[in-house]
């Protein structure tokens, strides 16, 4: 079970007891005041009892003169160091940029060159020197002070910059956010200091933050950043072959199943993730309205798996008048609705007999959350990349796991 939560759950059982010895203390003492806590928690929760609107509201702190120049020049320090990559790279229309991987992890390593903390917003590459952001944040979570700076890059072309300071258990960031204009000019669109409404640094390496208590998942405030490393093996088949598959609109990895019985997949929902991943491209769903012809979903589909023909034929309806395997793509009405969680593969484990086994924990942001459900996931290498061999969930330990119906029953 993951600490966030765990911490959680101490909060309540302690809100729980607190709430009994109150009960008890007003039967015998009535119209005694407790004098518990410090002064600026008891002045937070009389502003809360004054306006119960004021725990979902961003607490934002005055920066001085010194600090709003300071994080800009860092920024922009850091986005002159990928200013060539960036200006080399396809990026996609003017007005939304949109970057390969490729092209934001050879930027976070250009930037980290100097020995900056970076790492990339898509929680697929490993945070470049890590190192002295987990010390401040180690001695944070022990109520000492501490203080670290690390920047984010993203898809979009966005160079983030997050300055930490936590003092007496509680933690204040620095935001800062840029990107280059057409013409090349550094652009700064938002720089801002703010008090977190509560945060973690869990055993795994997430720092967890939530700008201000969260009034449902439309108006989420959490923000997530892995410190700790992941082993290469674990990003380099996590990115391969779980990231692209993931858990939205598909069951490979909500079911269990084994290369004995694969019955429980649903392949026709899978076809389309497995495409991509085979071929680089999306699925043109125009060209497949009345299914996916035989001989192109069992190449694909029999590329990440050992099955017979037979067997798919059987599993994933093959109309045999037709020659095709039924297939529609996602609408809003044929999916359940609700907030995804992201996999990351979290131990590779070889087995000794040619296969391997991978550990994931699926990431729930909305709900803060570094492990909301985990899955075994057995591979194999084969077919000149990786086969899938079978996943078992961890239902006893599940948190949360997403909701499935197949496409076709709705």
């Amino acid at each position: 079970m993951n600490m966030l939560f765990k911490k959680r759950k101490k909060k309540w059982l302690a809100g729980l007891l607190t709430f009994c010895l109150l009960c008890l203390s007003g039967c015998s003492g009535a119209g005694e005041e407790s004098d518990t806590g410090t002064s600026d928690e008891k002045t937070e929760k009389a502003a809360e009892a004054e306006d119960p609107e004021k725990k979902y509201e961003v607490v934002y702190l005055d920066m001085s003169k010194e600090e709003k120049a300071g994080a800009q020049e860092k920024l922009t320090g850091l986005m002159e160091d990928c200013r060539e990559i960036y200006a080399g790279a396809e990026k996609g229309g003017a007005d939304d940029v949109s970057l390969a991987e490729d092209v934001v992890h050879e930027m976070v390593e250009a930037a980290a060159a100097d020995g900056d903390a970076v790492t990339c917003a898509s929680y697929d590459y490993n945070m470049r020197n890590y190192e002295s952001v987990d010390e401040a944040l180690q001695k944070a979570t022990q109520g000492r002070s501490g203080k670290a700076e690390f920047y984010k890059l993203t898809v979009s072309g966005a160079f983030q910059y997050y300055g930490l300071e936590a003092e007496d258990g509680k933690l204040a960031v620095t935001y800062g956010n840029a990107v280059f204009q057409e013409d090349m000019g550094i652009e700064i669109r938002q720089l801002e200091k703010f008090q977190v409404y509560d945060w973690e640094y869990t055993e795994k390496g997430w720092l967890i933050w939530e700008k201000a208590l969260s009034k449902n998942q439309e108006m989420d405030m959490h923000s997530f950043c892995r410190i700790l490393p992941l082993p290469e093996k674990c990003r380099e088949l996590g990115n391969a072959y779980i990231l692209p598959v993931s858990y939205f609109c598909n069951n490979l990895f909500l079911a269990d199943w084994n290369e004995e019985n694969m019955d429980s997949i649903e392949f026709n929902d899978l076809y389309e993730f497995l495409y991509a991943m085979k071929y680089g491209a999306e699925l043109d769903e125009a060209a497949y309205q009345g299914g996916i012809p035989k001989a192109e979903f069992e190449d694909v589909i029999q590329t990440y798996f050992e099955i017979s023909t037979e067997e798919l034929e059987q599993t994933a309806g093959y109309d045999a008048e037709l020659g095709v395997y039924p297939w529609e793509p996602v609408r809003s009405w044929n999916r359940v609705p609700q907030v995804q969680p992201f996999p990351e593969v979290v131990e590779c484990r070889e087995n000794g007999d040619g296969t391997w086994t991978l550990k994931v924990d699926a990431i729930l942001v909305v709900e803060g959350l570094d492990c909301s459900f985990s899955h075994e996931v057995t591979m194999k290498e084969g077919n000149g990349g990786w086969i899938y061999l079978g996943n078992q969930v961890d239902r006893e330990h599940a948190i949360e796991i997403p909701g499935y119906k197949p496409r076709m029953e709705y």
